[in-house]
């Protein structure tokens, strides 16, 4: 009976296999074509994520407010640039993208050089071109107007025209151009004065006598000295994110005789990244990075790049190892506040428990050792690299920030 029913069962495997590619092959035609640059058109205006390093992959997402998103490389002379989507996630829903490539020329990036939507048997894009020296941008789009979802883009590069992306400072070399910068957010801004300097942290006030210190006030000691020698007795405080590379600063910027001055500063490390005198940036140590964990606490655990080790649900200090104990002691330490001890922090977690999880970066080596806990149903922790106290990022209300696991920069040209 089985063999007589074997052929059913395959004309219904042919008959279900023909109307897929029936309906992949006649999906319709592209909505929403992709924008001239030449033309100013603010709905079709692209997300901007700045250069994108060859190798490494970017991850964005179609929503229903971002429909473009782009990215930009330079070559320095003959090169052959391979270019694709594929998923972000495994497992996702696949995102049907159409890719776009621009060059610059000299009214800007005008009409695009090259197309693709579907390639193989997939609904990701692939584009491979032999280039020359110049400015390119890649744009991804969705098939359709209401195509949404999560994708990833690679470039890679092969040539002498492969260029490293500038070693240039984060920020750029003035303080105005952050605001205008495609790989920076501002997320938040404030203003620091007499009235309400009691309702900072301690760190806080720290950093604005660092800030003034930057100018010629280098003899000030305390927030409220710090104050009554800047213009108009206030400072702006603003938080800066840089999404690629999961990290946020905070600029403490004044006037001091009608000029800009201040500090900017890493937001987990509170450590001075650059001085701002007169409207300039200087002695600078940060710059471009892309992060290689995901955006969030979920997502790494889904993360093709990398592999899932243990897990274990922690309900008593004397289940960690020491190595464990000085991990979740500095996580505990870091939510709930110095005095904190291990005990107390499991005490005090959403159901009086901690996890600890393993991971392996596929492409770096690098292992990781989570410290997750639930804190009012929201995960907060650290991600620790291996068996060290050593910082390689923080989970933040599920999101991933103070990121220090980045993509390798390019060697020299």
């Amino acid at each position: 009976m089985r063999i007589r029913h074997l052929p059913a069962v395959l004309g219904l495997g042919l008959a279900f296999t023909t109307t897929a590619a029936c309906l992949e092959d006649d999906k319709g035609p592209e909505e929403e074509a992709a924008p001239d640059f030449g033309k100013e058109d603010s709905f079709k205006k692209p997300t901007e994520h700045g250069f994108i390093i060859f190798g490494i992959p970017e991850n964005a997402v179609l929503t229903d407010a971002e429909h473009f998103h782009a990215w930009n490389f330079e070559l320095t002379g003959n090169a052959t640039v391979d270019m694709v989507t594929s998923y972000s996630v495994l497992g996702q829903r696949r995102t049907d993208t159409v890719l776009y490539l621009y060059k610059e020329g000299p009214t800007g990036w005008g009409s695009y050089i090259a197309r693709n939507d579907d390639y193989g048997n997939t609904t990701y894009s692939k584009l491979t071109k032999s280039l020359g020296a110049g400015k390119y941008r890649a744009l991804v789009k969705g098939h359709l107007a209401s195509t949404t979802g999560k994708f990833k883009l690679s470039v890679n590069c092969n040539g002498d025209g492969c260029a490293p992306p500038p070693p240039t400072c984060l920020f750029g070399d003035a303080y105005w151009q952050i605001d205008e910068s495609p790989i920076l957010e501002i997320n938040l801004q404030n203003k620091i004065t007499p009235a309400n300097l009691s309702t900072y942290s301690a760190e806080q006030k720290r950093r604005l006598v660092v800030a003034v210190q930057q100018s010629s006030h280098t003899d000030v000691m305390t927030p409220e000295e710090a104050l009554d020698r800047v213009d108009q007795n206030e400072v702006n405080l603003t938080y800066i994110s840089e999404p690629a590379g999961r990290r946020q600063f905070a600029a403490y910027e004044y006037g001091a005789g009608d000029n800009s001055y201040g500090g900017i500063f890493d937001n987990v490390t509170g450590e001075l990244v650059s001085s701002i005198h007169d409207g300039d940036l200087e002695n600078c140590t940060v710059r471009r990075e892309t992060c290689l964990l995901p955006e969030d606490w979920s997502a790494l655990r889904n993360d093709p790049t990398f592999t899932h080790g243990t897990s274990r649900a922690i309900t008593a200090a004397s289940q960690l190892s020491a190595t464990e104990r000085a991990q979740a002691e500095a996580t505990l330490k870091r939510i709930y506040g110095a005095s904190t001890t291990v005990e107390q922090g499991i005490s005090r977690a959403d159901d009086q428990r901690i996890n600890v999880q393993t991971f392996h970066h596929i492409a770096t080596g690098r292992d990781l050792t989570v410290i997750e806990l639930g804190a009012g149903d929201t995960s907060v922790g650290n991600i620790f690299y291996g068996t060290t106290t050593e910082q390689a990022g923080i989970i933040d209300d599920l999101f991933i920030t103070g990121c220090t696991l980045f993509a390798p920069h390019a060697p020299p040209a």
